[in-house]
C-alpha cells in the first residue's frame, strides 16, 4: 500500500457569496452624457474611408479619474453615440463641478489645438453629469435599475465593494506570534503575543481591487508593505461568481535610486486630504510615474547630470492645468532619498524594482506561507457575513506516466549513446555542432559539458578562415564540430540614425545583424545547433537595452539553419592550491550543461517513448497531443513598437518523439525546421488578425489532424487564447462540445478528441492555494478534485528552490528547533502557482478526472529538465515558438511586473 500522503488538502483562497444573509450596498451610477458624444468626436482623426466616427475612446480619462478619484470604478472604455452603458459607479455623489473640471482639462489635453477644445466645451455642459442611485443585491448580482445592468459590471463591482469593507477606518489585522509547534499540547496555550499591524487602504489595480497596508513595515532600512488583491471569477459551466484572493509583497525604494531610461517608475501616494475641491472620498491611494532625464549642469565635467521628473504626456500635462503639481511630492527626493516621504503625513513611496541599486534590496521578493495564509484567514474572518471559502480540494490519486521511467528518459539521465542515437532518429544521420565563444573560460566550459554530453572529444578550435567543421564519427551519428571565435556578429546591436521610430530602427539593427551572420557563415547543410557567448545584461542595462544582441542573434542563426542558445560569460576557475588538481565551477558547468540540453529540446529529441499507463482507465490508449497558442503582442514596446497575432500549434505523436509544429503560410513541419521556417515567415512583422480568422486557423488545423491518430488531447490556455478563440471564455463553453462560429459542435463529430483548457494566476483567475493537513501548511505536487469536470495542478519545488523557507515571515519571529528566529525579509520563497484544468470535451464513456491526472502529469514530460514545468508540456513546446518571432527578453524587461504577487521562482523552465 502507497505511503499515505503529507498533505491530503489543497487550500484556495476563493469564496463563495453567501446568499442566506442580505448583502445589500447603495452605490451610485454615472452615465455618459448622451449630447456630450457628437461633439466629442472631433476630437478623433477622421477615417480614410470617411465613415462617420460614432464613438471616442475614454481610457486616458478613465485614468485621471482613477487616479485623482481613486473610490470610484470607471467600467466603460469608449463613449459611443446612441447607448446608454453605465460609466462610473461611486460610493458616494462625487462632486460634478471637480469632475467636469477633469473632463475640461482631458479635452484640452487631448484636442489638436486650444480653439478646437475651447469650442467642445462650449458644447458641454456641467448638469449633464446626473449621478443616479443603484441599489445592489450582491447576493445575487441584480440591481434594482430600470434598465438591465450586465452581470459583468456587477461582477467589476464586487471586488471594489469587498475593497472598501477590508479598508474601513478602524479596522486592521493583527500579526501574532507563531506557537511553538514543539510545545507539550498539555501545557496551557500561551496568551497571543501580537508583534506588527496592518492596516490597509484601497490602492488602483489593473485587474479586480486591491488594497494594500500603510505604513509600511520594517521601517526605514526594510521597507515593505502588503498587497490583498481581490478579484471576481467564475469557473467553466458554471453561473455561480467566485471571489479569488492574492496576496503579494510590494518592496520599497529606501537608498538613492537608478531611474530606468525607457520606462517611468510607480510611486504611490497616500494624501491626507482629497486634491480637488469637494471630494470627500476615503483615503486610499493615487497612483503616478516619475522617469529620468538628462537636465543641465554647468558645474559638472559632463556639463548635465540624470534627475528625476513626473512622467510627462498628456496625464502630466492634465495634472499641471488643475493646479496639482505643487501637490505631488519631489521627484528628485523620491529617487535620491525616498524614505523622506515614507513616514511623511501626505505620504509617498516609489516602489523598488530590480537595477535600481547596485547591491540586492534587503527584501527578497515573494509573500511565503508564513504571511500569506493569515491574511488570508484575517480576509475570511472580516468577511464572514458576506463570503464562505470554498472547500478544500481532495487530492487525486491517478497516475498516467510512469515517474520512474520519465526520470530515466530526462537528458541528464541518459548515456551518451542513446542520446546520440535518439538526435539521428529526430534530424537524420549528421547534427552540426557550433561552439561560438568570447573567452577561453567559457569555450572550455562548453567543450567539457558537450564532450560528456555525447561522448566525443570535442576540438579546441577549428579552423577560423575556412569555416570548416570537424567531423566527429560514431556509430550512431556524426557530428560536423565548429569551434571558434563569435566575432563581431556577437555584439550589441548598432542604431540607425536615418530611421526615425523606434519600431524601424530595432528593425533595421536585427536585419543588419542578420545579414552580417550569413556573410560570415552562410548556410548550414545539415540541422545545426549553436551555443553563442554574449555580454550579459548588465552590458545593455539603461539606454543600451535595445543593444541586446540575442534576439537578432537568434534569428540570424535561424535564417543560416542554426538553432541557438545564447550564454554569458562563465566565471574563471579559481587556480588550484599546493599542488592541487584545479576544480572546475558547478555552476558554470551546469549551466552550460542546461544549455546544451535546451538546444536539444529544440531540435525537439526525445530517448525514449512516453511511458503512458492507460491501464484500469478510461483512458484506452495513448493518445497524440495538440497544442494551441497565440504568438500575441498588443501593447506597443517602446523596444520594436510592433502589433501581432501569430497562432501556431504543435502535434506530438503517442510516442512523445514526432514533434511537428506549423503556422499560417507554414505547413506541418518537424519542431526543428518549423521554428526557422515560422521565424521566416512571421519575425516581426505587423499581423493584426482578427479572432475570426485565428478562429478559422485553428478550426483548419483541428480538422487536418483530427482523424490522424485514434485519440488525440487537445491542450488550450484560456489566458492566451481567449482574444483570438473566445469560445474558451467560461460564458461560452457547453460541455462536451467544441464551438468555431456561431454554433456549438458535439465532440463525437470529431471522433477520439478530447479538449483540456487549462487556466494560470495570470489575472488572479486562480487564486493562492496550499496544501495542508491538521497541523501546517505546505506545498504538496499532485492533482486536486474541485468539481466533475474542475481539477488543480501544482507542481514540485525544484533544486533551484531549495533554499525557500516556507515558515519565514517576512514581520514575526518563527520558530526552529525550540528557539525563537527573527523575522526575515531575506529569505527565499517558493510557492506553487497553481493550475486550473477544465475537462471541457471527452467521448462517451471517459472518466474526467483520468484527462485531467493525465494532463497533469505531462508537466513532467519535458526532457531537458528534471522538475515539473509551469505548463503541460506540449503547451510549453508551443509557448517556446514565440522566442524565434519576438524579442522576448527585451519585452519581459518593458512589461516588468513590480510587485511580486506570487513566488520569484516558477514552478519550472
Amino acid at each position: 500500500m502507497p505511503a499515505k500522503p503529507k498533505y491530503e488538502d489543497l487550500k484556495l483562497a476563493a469564496f463563495q457569496l453567501r446568499t442566506d444573509v442580505p448583502w445589500e450596498r447603495r452605490l451610485y451610477l454615472l452615465r455618459f452624457p448622451e449630447p456630450w458624444k457628437k461633439p466629442l468626436t472631433t476630437l478623433a482623426k477622421a477615417r480614410r474611408n470617411g465613415e462617420e466616427i460614432r464613438s471616442i475612446p475614454i481610457t486616458l480619462l478613465n485614468d485621471v479619474i482613477a487616479a485623482l478619484v481613486p473610490d470610484v470604478i470607471t467600467v466603460a472604455t469608449r463613449a459611443t453615440i446612441g447607448e446608454n452603458a453605465p460609466w462610473i459607479y461611486s460610493d458616494v455623489e462625487v462632486n460634478t463641478e471637480s469632475l467636469f473640471a477633469i473632463i475640461a482639462t482631458w479635452i484640452r489635453a487631448t484636442a489638436t489645438d486650444p480653439a478646437k477644445a475651447e469650442a467642445i466645451l462650449g458644447r458641454l455642459n456641467q448638469s449633464d453629469l446626473v449621478w443616479t442611485p443603484l441599489d445592489v443585491d450582491f447576493t445575487t448580482l441584480t440591481s434594482d435599475s430600470a434598465d438591465e445592468i450586465q452581470s459583468d459590471e456587477l461582477y467589476r463591482l464586487l471586488p471594489h465593494v469587498i475593497a472598501a469593507e477590508l479598508s474601513a477606518p478602524g479596522l486592521q489585522h493583527v500579526h501574532l506570534m507563531p506557537k511553538n509547534p514543539d510545545a507539550d499540547p498539555a501545557d496551557d496555550d500561551p496568551a497571543d503575543v501580537e508583534q506588527v499591524i496592518s492596516q490597509f487602504h484601497r490602492t488602483p489595480a489593473e485587474q479586480g481591487a486591491c488594497v494594500m497596508n500603510w505604513p509600511p513595515h520594517r521601517m526605514p532600512h526594510r521597507p515593505l508593505s502588503y498587497m490583498i488583491n481581490i478579484t471576481a471569477q467564475s469557473r467553466a459551466f458554471n453561473s455561480q461568481p467566485l471571489v479569488h484572493i492574492s496576496v503579494g509583497t510590494r518592496r520599497w525604494a529606501h537608498k538613492e535610486a537608478k531611474l530606468s531610461f525607457n520606462q517611468g517608475h510607480s510611486v504611490y501616494m497616500l494624501p491626507s486630504l482629497p486634491w480637488l475641491p469637494g471630494l470627500n472620498q476615503s483615503r486610499s491611494f493615487l497612483v503616478a510615474s516619475i522617469e529620468s532625464w538628462k537636465k543641465d549642469a554647468p558645474n559638472t565635467d559632463q556639463g548635465f547630470e540624470y534627475s528625476a521628473r513626473w512622467s510627462g504626456g498628456k496625464i502630466g500635462k492634465i495634472l499641471r492645468e488643475l493646479g496639482l503639481a505643487e501637490k505631488l511630492p519631489d521627484p528628485e527626493v523620491l529617487k535620491s532619498k525616498p524614505t523622506a516621504y515614507l513616514g511623511a503625513p501626505n505620504a509617498a513611496a516609489l516602489v523598488f524594482r530590480n537595477g535600481m541599486y547596485s547591491f540586492d534590496h534587503p527584501v527578497a521578493p515573494g509573500t511565503s506561507l508564513a504571511d500569506k495564509v493569515p491574511l488570508v484567514e484575517w480576509v475570511t474572518n472580516t468577511l464572514a457575513d458576506r463570503l464562505v471559502p470554498v472547500e478544500n480540494l481532495r487530492k487525486g490519486s491517478q497516475v498516467f506516466l510512469d515517474s520512474k521511467k520519465l526520470k530515466e528518459s530526462k537528458f541528464a539521465a541518459s548515456e551518451a549513446a542513446q542520446l546520440r542515437k535518439a538526435i539521428a532518429d529526430t534530424v537524420g544521420e549528421t547534427l552540426g555542432v557550433d561552439i561560438f565563444y568570447d573567452t577561453t573560460h567559457t569555450k572550455n566550459y562548453a567543450r567539457a559539458t558537450l564532450a560528456k554530453l555525447l561522448g566525443i572529444e570535442v576540438p579546441e578550435d577549428t579552423d577560423r578562415l575556412t569555416g570548416k567543421p570537424e567531423t566527429i564519427i560514431t556509430d550512431e551519428l556524426t557530428i560536423l564540430a565548429t569551434v571558434r571565435p563569435v566575432g563581431a556578429w556577437g555584439g550589441g546591436l548598432a542604431g540607425d540614425d536615418t530611421t526615425i521610430t523606434n519600431k524601424d530602427r530595432f528593425q533595421a539593427a536585427v536585419n543588419s545583424r542578420i545579414d552580417k551572420i550569413g556573410d560570415e557563415l552562410g548556410n548550414a547543410e545539415v540541422p545545426t545547433i549553436s551555443l553563442v557567448e554574449i555580454k550579459g545584461k548588465k552590458s545593455y542595462a539603461g539606454k543600451q537595452r535595445t543593444s541586446d544582441p540575442k534576439f537578432a542573434i537568434k534569428v540570424g542563426l535561424s535564417r543560416t539553419g542554426r538553432l541557438s542558445q545564447c550564454v554569458t560569460e562563465a566565471p574563471e576557475p579559481v587556480p588550484a592550491e599546493d599542488n592541487q588538481e584545479t576544480t572546475a565551477s558547478d555552476s558554470s558547468l551546469e549551466k552550460m550543461r542546461f544549455s546544451w540540453y535546451d538546444l536539444l529540446r529544440q531540435l525537439g529529441v526525445r530517448t525514449t517513448d512516453l511511458p503512458v499507463r492507460p491501464e484500469g482507465t478510461s483512458v484506452r490508449e495513448a493518445p497524440a497531443y495538440l497544442a494551441f497558442w497565440l504568438v500575441r503582442q498588443n501593447q506597443r514596446s517602446r523596444w520594436e513598437g510592433i502589433t501581432r497575432q501569430v497562432p501556431v500549434a504543435v502535434l506530438i505523436d503517442p510516442t512523445g518523439r514526432h514533434v511537428q509544429a506549423c503556422a499560417p503560410n507554414v505547413r506541418w513541419t518537424p519542431l526543428h525546421r518549423a521554428q526557422h521556417e515560422i521565424s521566416r515567415h512571421h519575425m516581426l512583422t505587423d499581423q493584426k488578425r482578427t479572432p475570426e480568422e485565428i478562429t478559422r486557423f485553428f478550426e483548419q488545423v483541428l480538422r487536418s489532424v483530427a482523424r490522424q491518430y485514434p485519440s488525440l488531447l487537445l491542450l488550450t490556455s484560456a489566458q492566451n487564447l481567449r482574444w483570438g478563440w473566445p469560445h474558451l471564455n467560461n460564458p461560452d463553453m457547453a460541455i462536451d462540445t467544441i464551438k468555431f462560429g456561431q454554433q456549438p459542435q458535439d465532440i463525437t463529430r470529431y471522433p477520439g478528441l478530447r479538449h483540456v483548457r487549462l487556466r494560470t494566476t495570470e489575472r488572479h483567475e486562480v487564486p493562492d492555494t496550499w496544501a495542508a493537513n491538521s497541523k501546517e501548511e505546505g506545498h504538496s505536487a499532485g492533482y486536486w478534485i474541485a468539481e466533475d469536470r474542475i481539477f488543480f495542478s501544482t507542481g514540485e519545488k525544484p533544486r533551484t528552490a531549495s533554499n525557500a523557507v516556507k515558515s519565514a515571515s517576512k514581520v514575526v519571529p518563527r520558530w526552529r528547533k525550540g528557539e525563537l528566529v527573527n523575522p526575515s525579509t531575506k529569505s527565499m520563497v517558493w510557492n506553487a502557482r497553481a493550475l486550473e484544468f477544465t475537462v471541457a470535451a471527452i467521448q462517451p464513456g471517459d472518466v474526467p478526472e483520468d484527462w485531467a491526472a493525465l494532463t497533469h502529469d505531462l508537466r513532467w514530460a519535458t526532457p531537458h529538465y528534471d522538475y515539473s514545468i509551469a505548463l503541460p508540456w506540449p503547451l510549453a513546446v508551443a509557448k517556446q515558438l514565440a522566442q524565434y518571432i519576438m524579442p522576448l527578453d527585451l519585452l519581459d524587461d518593458v512589461d516588468e511586473i513590480e510587485a511580486d504577487i506570487s513566488s520569484p521562482v516558477d514552478d519550472g523552465n
